[in-house]
């Protein structure tokens, strides 16, 4: 068992790699959403050299991604990490200023190499918590897709008035603050030197790697299966397609923590079951849905199955990599590129070679199989299927006080007591979310008041619009430039984060209300 003060340590420094998640990922996700488009749009680049600047990328971060998990093991994590997000921060920089192919090719290269070591780092940090705290990694793909769906909203929305130089130049920003972040946190107590000493547990991670490799083939056929669909049938344009994807990215990132909290009740073998064959109903009612959105609902489902079989795999590595997660997590995002890549193109040959009913099925039969292969890989590891949390032993008196003879102990911990003073500390955060709820509200009232006045509110234009689904699919007015447009954009991604805010509030809120009324019962 750790100590408490190892405890705390990796605790604060888990928060750190959570905010430079957040702050990375979103802008990574976001560019791998616009490349292609920029690549094509701006620099006139034709559909074969797109391809090999996308293929640059993933294969430099493939090549990259094992010997950064053993840098994880010898140098200081966090000094790892913060080089990642540097470079990828220069590599967002790249893109903004290319003016020609090979910038656009070297940025490729300076970000496949910086989320290598970003990441790989990452999680490797975010393992030392893993044993306090099995939340660890649910709190880990919460904040990754929550700055992953922010960047989108406001990448998307802001595209027009920034154009793609100034939304790549605004994701190097939030890569330069993710570097700043991690590396200023907390060092790490024990030796590098004496973690890249231990054995190594290849044969009980090796099943685990074969179940991430297949959950991120599916995962990017499905997909790439789906922008296809909805680009080619459906005839969407670039925002429609965001905002088909967004619900279920929004999704991604509320999910972890119950569905952990499932997992804790019924076990790691059964949530892996109950995810798999849920998002293989989906690929295959995605074969008969008549409409985006339909698709849009059923993506959902999918998204909350992914939410709910990552962490589980993330765990079960950190778990057994133990002191060496480094390279651990070094073999697993390896996995996971390489499972994507064959995924990508497996879906993009059948796609072309076959109708797309039958295209649904088969991968919905390859998703189904992971209810075998997870569970399979989760035996094998040698991890417990219900995870725990040794974060709060109880102590004693006599744990922290000298022995003496006929000393009485006495147990510091009283049940009655204990669940009086968390069902105290349950109803005074509600308090404290409704309050901060009611200052976002006034500060959000004061702010759209100000925008309808000046003219610039999207909110507004919103009851005064006579196609309401058109003007939730802009970007803005066209007539603004500058500020005002600048203003006008803002306030509409306001809207959207005030909007989830509240609704998230009122469900965790009511969630904690009802959870001691239960306990009494």
């Amino acid at each position: 068992m750790k100590s408490p003060s190892s405890t705390q340590s990796a605790s604060v420094r888990r928060a750190s790699a959570n905010w430079s998640a957040a702050l990375v990922g979103g802008p990574a996700d976001l560019l791998d959403f616009l490349i292609p488009l920029w690549a094509g749009a701006a620099m006139g680049l034709d559909a074969a050299v797109i391809g090999l600047l996308v293929a640059t990328e993933l294969f430099v971060s493939f090549v990259a991604r094992f010997p950064a998990g053993l840098l994880a093991d010898v140098w200081e994590r966090r000094n790892i990490a913060a080089a990642g997000a540097a470079l990828y921060g220069i590599s967002c920089a790249g893109y903004a200023l290319s003016t020609a192919p090979a910038m656009a090719f070297i940025s490729a290269v300076i970000g496949g190499l910086g989320g290598a070591l970003f990441w790989v780092s990452i999680r490797a940090i975010v393992s030392e918590s893993v044993v306090s705290d099995s939340f660890a990694f649910p709190k880990l793909m919460s904040w990754q897709e929550t700055g992953s769906w922010v960047a989108f909203v406001a990448g998307l929305t802001l595209i027009n008035i920034l154009s793609f130089q100034g939304v790549f130049l605004a994701a190097s920003g939030a890569c330069f603050i993710a570097a700043v972040l991690v590396a200023t946190a907390i060092r790490r107590t024990s030796s590098p030197s004496e973690r890249a000493e231990l054995a190594f547990p290849t044969q009980r991670l090796r099943p685990m790697l074969i179940a991430t490799a297949l959950t991120s083939l599916a995962e990017a056929a499905i997909g790439l299966l789906l922008l296809l669909h909805l680009q080619m049938t459906f005839a969407l344009d670039v925002v429609s397609i965001a905002l088909v994807f967004l619900p279920g990215a929004i999704v991604m990132s509320l999910i972890p923590g119950p569905a952990h909290r499932l997992t804790m009740r019924i076990g790691r073998q059964r949530v892996a079951v109950i995810a798999a064959l849920s998002s293989a109903t989906f690929a295959f009612t995605l074969a008969f849905a008549p409409s985006a959105l339909l698709i849009t609902a059923l993506w959902i489902l999918s998204a909350a199955a992914w939410a709910a079989i990552i962490p589980i795999e993330q765990s079960v590595i950190a778990e057994v990599a133990g002191e060496r997660a480094g390279k651990g997590f070094g073999l697993y995002e390896s996995a996971r590129l390489a499972g994507a890549g064959v995924g990508a193109l497996l879906a993009g040959i059948s796609y072309e070679a076959t109708t797309w009913q039958i295209v649904c099925i088969l991968f919905a039969a390859v998703i189904a199989a992971g209810a075998i292969i997870t569970p399979w890989a989760v035996r094998h590891s040698g991890v417990t299927n219900i995870p725990k949390n040794d974060a709060i032993p109880e102590i004693t008196l006599a744990e922290c006080t000298p022995e003496r003879p006929n000393a009485p102990t006495h147990q510091t911990r009283i049940p009655e007591q204990n669940e009086e003073g968390e069902t105290m500390a349950m109803t005074k955060t509600n308090r404290s979310k409704f309050t901060d709820l009611g200052w976002h509200l006034v500060i959000f009232a004061v702010a759209q008041i100000v925008l309808a006045f000046m003219g610039w509110s999207w909110i507004a234009d919103s009851f005064s619009t006579n196609d309401l689904s058109e003007h939730l699919a802009s970007g803005g007015r066209p007539e603004l430039e500058g500020i005002p447009s600048f203003l006008y954009g803002a306030g509409k991604i306001w809207v959207i984060i005030f909007v989830i805010d509240v609704i998230w509030t009122l469900a965790t809120g009511r969630k904690n209300n009802q959870t001691p009324k239960n306990q009494e019962s």
